[in-house]
């Protein structure tokens, strides 16, 4: 509709028509725009003539319990404002350059729970003793002093699973496996 033939309705016929476009979806920005009329305007004399917009219904509805407790108020406007125009704003506005970004970010939510997962996995890796294999090396210059004889108790399992790590580097002696590994962890868990 046209903004001529839209002024040349009455006021009900008007009212009929904006709810009508409101119903199908149409925002009242988009409504005022395509007939020409601002939606101040629009708003202004359907409140003239004793409606008001509800939210919920997303309608222009009858004001009958607050139309005698209206109170005009004026109000001094600042002098300068920054007003969006209704030709700059666009309502949902893609802030993504590209399609393949927007799927990206998409993803990224939906595994939202495994990659938490991961991160939780990753910190506790932190707290454990890492060794990385190609890179043992045997500080001799820790190493120094007399050699002690010494009984400890241990586990059996444990130490199995620590023979087992010996063998696999026969190139030392236990003793300096053993001395490293002690030292190691003393000093990276010292207090």
């Amino acid at each position: 509709m046209k903004s001529k033939d839209y002024k040349k309705l009455d006021i009900l016929n008007q009212l009929t028509f904006i709810n009508n476009k409101l119903k199908e979806g149409s925002t009242l920005t988009e409504i005022s725009l395509n007939i020409n009329v601002s939606r101040k305007t629009i708003g202004n004399k359907f409140i003239n003539a004793g409606y008001i917009f509800s939210k919920p219904l997303k309608q222009y509805i009858k004001n009958y319990e607050y139309k005698s407790n209206i109170t005009v108020v004026p109000v001094n406007k600042p002098t300068a404002i920054n007003a969006i125009s209704a030709h700059e704003y666009k309502s949902n506005t893609n802030i993504f350059k590209s399609k393949d970004s927007e799927t990206k970010i998409l993803d990224i939510i939906e595994k939202h729970d495994n990659i938490q997962e991961m991160l939780e996995w990753y910190n506790h890796q932190k707290d454990i003793v890492n060794v990385d294999e190609s890179g043992l090396k045997i500080d001799n210059d820790k190493l120094q002093g007399k050699v002690k004889v010494t009984t400890v108790r241990l586990y059996g399992e444990v130490w199995e699973h620590f023979k087992t790590f010996m063998d696999s580097y026969k190139e030392f002696k236990s003793m300096d496996l053993i001395s490293m590994a002690l030292l190691e962890y003393a000093d990276k868990y010292k207090k």
